[in-house]
């Protein structure tokens, strides 16, 4: 059986050859006839921007139809919050048939003797870039987000189009350094949920680095974001 992991998609209605990609990829999907894949996980950035399920669901509708025919046909689907979709909720769920997990999270493949994979977006390692967690901590406060959502469209839309502009301009004033993740949070999470493995995306700097952790060899696997030469991610286990 296999385990598929993608993140960082980023569709977008402006960006038709995005969007194209990810439908070969869930037709490939569903012509998985021989049933190998039974799971997908996508980790965070679904999604160019989500300004709540009343506003973004009539957006996207394609692309839930299409996940909708995923969990139709037996594949479990299970999304990650990114930096650009962290308000997607239960409407979602109930509309695409995906289940939300948490950032991070603990993956356990059947019949695997470790304790499990970790599973992040990624931008909670990025601690050198202490304005981004400062406002990542207030948008993901709950009483931020009901008075976010509370708003009328048009609002949101005219208050998400300022905060990407800002953060646009100072994401060009930062050294790359400090929007990467932080070698010492990344060893200290992996410490703290005992794991070998860490699998994420957000930094879209794909890469596999080996190191080594309380005596022992382990792994941070970057996922790429999401272009047409993009390899999936595939975790081949047992039923």
């Amino acid at each position: 059986m296999k385990t598929l992991l993608i993140s960082d998609l980023h569709l977008d209605p402006k960006r038709p050859d995005i969007q194209h990609c990810f439908d070969q990829f869930i037709s490939s999907c569903l012509n998985n006839k021989n049933n190998e894949i039974d799971s997908l996980y996508i980790l965070g950035d679904l999604f160019e921007v989500w300004l709540g399920d009343d506003a973004s669901i009539p957006l996207y509708q394609h692309t839930i139809e299409q996940l909708k025919q995923l969990t139709d046909s037996g594949i479990n689907v299970f999304v990650m919050h990114g930096n650009r979709d962290f308000l997607m909720g239960s409407a979602f769920e109930q509309a695409s048939g995906c289940k939300l997990i948490p950032d991070p999270y603990l993956l356990k493949l059947p019949q695997k003797r470790e304790p499990g994979i970790l599973l992040s977006h990624g931008d909670i390692f990025c601690t050198d870039d202490i304005d981004y967690l400062k406002f990542r901590e207030m948008v993901r406060e709950p009483l931020w987000q009901q008075e976010f959502l509370s708003k009328p469209v048009a609002e949101r839309v005219q208050t998400a189009q300022a905060m990407r502009a800002q953060s646009k301009l100072h994401g060009q004033e930062k050294q790359a350094k400090i929007m990467d993740v932080n070698q010492q949070s990344v060893e200290a999470m992996m410490s703290e949920q005992g794991v070998n493995t860490l699998i994420h995306g957000h930094t879209h700097r794909p890469a596999n680095h080996e190191f080594m952790l309380n005596n022992r060899t382990v792994k941070r696997i970057v996922l790429p974001d999401w272009t047409p030469d993009a390899q999936v991610f595939e975790l081949v286990h047992s039923e």
